[in-house]
């Protein structure tokens, strides 16, 4: 009677789960039926259909689905909170870029914003169009991210096949995006319709498959765990230990890749770069030549960073460190780094000369060769100066962004290039005192291992006093004003604090706290430059 019971009982869920299907059509076609009406009114309707979409689908995959509840460890709990998390955020911003899409349509922006990636027009309806291409290109990178997690961690057949479908869905709505925006320079009326509607079909579309997926994933088991019940999938390393759960602890493939591009570092160096495009006698940049800018210098810096893992991969092992990198670690093959840094130097290359200048791409290589031969291969090794004169590499950027925004380069850029020239040594050093047995036991030659703790720290307070000489100058040649002198000296004021304090009581905490702030007081007096040309000039 039981069973009997339990098979009617399903038959009816089965039976009452195609309800939500009837649902999500209706829905799925009021999604499209508000792009047709250009008004606040469609906008709204397609925004609220769009999340009757998401439930309805949401509720039929659950009924549909068996959960399969089961007891993760730490790191096997931990790794599938992340994934969760990068699925729903990948929801959350793909429907904030539906949304924005629809109010796009209701605004008619797309007729007052015709160029891509940028936007040649101003007003509200300029940055709405930017708003929402920004949003899809965000929600684009994290469906890609969960695409390459979902098969990494070989998930269950059906989330593999719906994150293939949202990726794919996602490049092709792209696709039909810019044909949208051709079109719209055309001023063909009726094509545009059809791309738009097109367009947020297959938006819509991926939008159900994402919540597909995330439904599935709070319902079926994570891999890590589904593996660990197979004998056969396990291989023992120790006592109670087997290779997934070993795995669950690693850092994923993705992350290694990236890690080799040292991201973190690259944040401040394209931060000088933009911020120097906005202090030119050219005025405020476009923005599509700020962001191809920024792409290309991205990549360019990555590249870099990526042949540096190569040529030290024989030293990092021996640092603490650097120890844990792919390559030393064996995570990843040492010709990877070098191919994938040749590959990136090359599509910045090509980004920069076609889409911005010449010249700025010709500067980008020059850092990118600078960094690599001059300070990686020739004085890293060599000489206790490697970081005085190798730190030219990162002293680049602002040089880049310049020619960027002016075509051409000026005394004024070769003082921003002097000013983080001499903001690197100081900065660095910092660092080589809380580091200094591993350059040490890695056979490194920098100041401190070579000329000792206290030359370092005196040679610290001595560049940073040539840094805030420096800095004072844009004023006085007429490039800033009184805004930014102001915020120079108060910047500078705390670094030199720091600075001297450490070569009082030279402890690590001190080494810390200036490494820490030397960073932010490099973006610091980079935006006090803005604001000073943008507010008050």
């Amino acid at each position: 009677m039981r069973r009997e019971n339990a098979r009617i009982l399903a038959l009816s869920q089965v039976r009452s789960s195609w309800v939500f299907i009837v649902l999500a059509l209706v829905a799925y076609g009021a999604v499209l039926a508000g792009s047709v009406a250009s008004d606040a009114t469609g906008a709204a309707v397609s925004s609220i259909a769009t999340a009757a979409l998401g439930l309805a689908l949401a509720l039929y995959t659950g009924m549909r689905t068996s959960a399969a509840p089961v007891r993760l460890g730490g790191r096997a709990a931990a790794a599938r909170r992340a994934y969760l998390t990068l699925a729903f955020a990948a929801i959350g911003v793909l429907y904030l870029a539906l949304v924005a899409g629809a109010l796009n349509t209701s605004a008619g922006t797309l007729w007052a914003c015709q160029t891509w990636p940028g936007c040649d027009g101003a007003g509200n309806g300029a940055w709405l169009a930017l708003a929402h291409r920004g949003l899809a290109s965000v929600a684009t990178l994290l469906i890609a991210a969960l695409a390459v997690q979902t098969w990494r961690i070989r998930h269950e057949r059906a989330l593999r096949v719906m994150a293939a479908w949202a990726l794919g869905l996602m490049l092709a709505q792209t696709i039909v995006g810019l044909v949208q925006v051709l079109l719209a320079q055309a001023g063909d009326s009726l094509p545009v319709s059809v791309a738009r509607l097109t367009h947020l079909g297959l938006s819509a579309t991926a939008w159900g498959a994402l919540v597909v997926l995330a439904t599935l994933a709070l319902r079926r088991p994570f891999p890590a765990v589904a593996a660990a019940k197979s004998p056969s999938s396990a291989t023992v390393a120790h006592p109670g230990i087997t290779d997934t759960t070993l795995l669950a602890g690693r850092p994923s493939l993705l992350k290694d890749y990236i890690s080799l591009t040292k991201p973190g570092v690259i944040s401040l160096l394209i931060l000088t770069t933009i911020t120097s495009m906005y202090i030119t006698p050219a005025g405020v940049p476009e923005l599509a030549l700020a962001l191809w800018t920024a792409l290309g210098g991205w990549l360019m810096a990555s590249g870099s960073h990526a042949i540096n893992c190569y040529l030290d991969k024989d030293i990092d092992i021996n640092m603490g460190r650097t120890s844990r990198r792919p390559i030393p670690s064996g995570r990843i093959p040492a010709w990877h780094a070098l191919a994938l840094g040749i590959a990136l130097g090359v599509i910045a290359f090509a980004i920069l000369a076609i889409f911005v200048n010449l010249l700025a791409a010709l500067l980008a290589l020059a850092g990118f060769l600078y960094y690599v031969v001059i300070y990686t291969i020739w004085l890293k090794r060599t000489s206790k100066h490697n970081i005085v004169i190798g730190g030219g590499a990162g002293a680049f950027p602002p040089l880049v962004g310049w020619a960027a925004a002016t075509g051409s380069l000026a005394p004024e850029a070769l003082l921003l290039w002097l000013i983080v020239f001499f903001w690197t040594p100081p900065h660095f050093w910092a660092l080589a005192l809380i580091r200094e047995k591993d350059y040490a036991r890695a056979g490194v030659p920098m100041l401190p291992v070579v000329e000792g703790d206290v030359e370092t720290r005196r040679q610290i307070v001595l560049y940073t006093i040539y840094m805030l000489a420096l800095t004072a100058l844009p004023p006085l040649l007429g490039m800033l004003g009184w805004f930014y002198l102001l915020m120079a000296v108060i910047f500078g004021g705390v670094f030199l604090h720091y600075a001297l304090k450490l070569r009082r009581d030279g402890t690590t905490t001190t080494a810390w706290a200036l490494y820490k702030y030397s960073l932010l007081y490099l973006a610091l007096l980079f935006v006090a430059m803005v604001v000073d040309r943008m507010a008050f000039a």
